[in-house]
Order: C-alpha cells, then structure tokens, then sequence
C-alpha cells in the first residue's frame, strides 16, 4: 500500500520519530511519501498518488492532513503521537501493528462543513467559529437560517460545529454532544449573555451578519480572514473518509 505521511515536523523530536514511524511502515511492507518538509527526507510520491494519507501528530495534525485527504479524495488514519489524539486510531506505540488495526478498523464518512466568505471557500472537519480578535470587546452577531432569524448572539463568538467537532472546542464551550451519524450541526454561542446552544438539521443554510466590524473568522482552528461581511455556512457536498476502531 501507498502510505502519504502528514507529519508534525516542527522540531527534531518530531522529525526523528517521524523517520522512524516510517521506517517501521516500510518494514510492514509499505511504500511511504512525507508530506514536503525540507528537514524530512522521504517524498517519493505526491498524494494524489497514494492509497492511504496518515497522520502523525495529535488531533491537530489530523486536522490538517484532513485537508490534504479532503483535497485528493483520500481516506485518512490518524496515528496519535500527540496529546489526546481522539480522531487517531492508533499510538505511535502501535505503529508495528498497523495492518492488523487497520484490517480492524472501520471507515466512516464523516460529515463536513463548508465556509463561503468573500467568494472562497474552506472546508471544516471540526467547527467554524466567528469570534473576537479584541479580547476587551464583545462579538455582536446575527445568525439566520433559511433568512429566518434564528438567534442574536452577544459575548465572545459563535462556534457552528460537526458531530464530528462537537466531542472538541463545542463541549468546552458547553455546547451538546451530537452522535456522529446525526444528520445535525450545533451551532454554540461563546460566553454569549442569554444565548443557548441550538442543534439543526445539516440540510440548512446558516447565514451569520456581524453588527460591527470587530471579528475574525476560524476554520478547524486556523485564522481565515477578519469578518467583514456575512458568513455563510452549509453542509459540504464530499466527506471525510476517517479510519476509526470498533
């Protein structure tokens, strides 16, 4: 099997235990590609031509090989070499027992969300969040359904996430836990004032205005843009092809 590595690679521990989880797949009769990092010698083949894209990190680094999956239609393993890694299917300390974990595994279709913001789009695994970049300032913020008003939120944000998302930022903020089957988003206002957590149906179209221009825009953590005009958020066409255990 063709393995396309995305590997944390921000110092030389994780450079080192990159090389050597490699090395270990290959033992185990794997071709491997590391995603392009000057400081990691192994790119012997681009994603697109891969039959499996591997991540190596925590739940962020999951995140972010998503992207890569998302992009060239892969389905996507998380090994956890990081802190909670709850999106992985495996440690690092099982990486010699790959095969036998992902002949256990389960792929599931993961439910995304896409972002339309000034004319481009971003796909969300985890939540889309409109939140304050002033920590001395509240977000003031309308947000439609269908062009029906739905709620008015003042605090800290607005957090729209997955069922996917919703075991992550979602549960810290207080929001409900969705079953990952459920065909919903949780839309979660931040330390808003008299604003409660609402769950709706995925097949509808959330519209978020902001009152004033004092806001930035999020995608599975990652800045997008400041917030100047409406946000619309909807349930992407494709989904995340994600190996989990039984």
């Amino acid at each position: 099997m063709k393995l396309y590595v995305c590997a944390n690679g921000y110092n030389e521990t994780q450079i080192k235990q990159a090389l050597e989880c490699v090395d270990v797949l290959k033992k185990l009769n794997h071709e491997c590609s590391i995603n392009e990092n000057p400081k990691l010698s192994y790119h012997n083949f681009d994603p697109q031509d891969c039959d499996l894209i591997v991540s190596l990190g925590g739940d962020g680094a999951l995140l972010r090989a998503s992207k890569v999956a998302l992009e060239y239609d892969k389905p996507l393993i998380g090994i956890n070499a990081g802190r909670l890694g709850y999106l992985c299917a495996l440690s690092i300390e099982e990486v010699e027992k790959f095969n036998e974990i992902l002949d256990s595994c389960i792929l599931e279709n993961r439910s995304i969300l896409k972002l339309t913001y000034n004319n481009n789009e971003y796909l969300g695994v985890n939540d889309i969040m409109i939140g304050k970049t002033n920590f001395g300032k509240t977000v003031d913020l309308n947000v439609y359904h269908d062009e029906m008003l739905l709620m008015k939120v003042r605090g800290d944000g607005l957090l729209i996430s997955t069922p996917t998302g919703s075991t992550a930022y979602n549960a810290s903020a207080g929001g409900p836990l969705l079953d990952k089957e459920s065909d919903t988003f949780v839309i979660t206002p931040i330390c808003s004032h008299d604003t409660r957590p609402y769950v709706i149906a995925d097949n509808k179209k959330i519209n978020i205005k902001l009152n004033h221009d004092d806001a930035g825009i999020y995608v599975d953590g990652e800045y997008i843009d400041k917030c100047h005009d409406a946000v619309l958020v909807s349930k992407a066409n494709n989904q995340l092809k994600l190996y989990c255990r039984k």
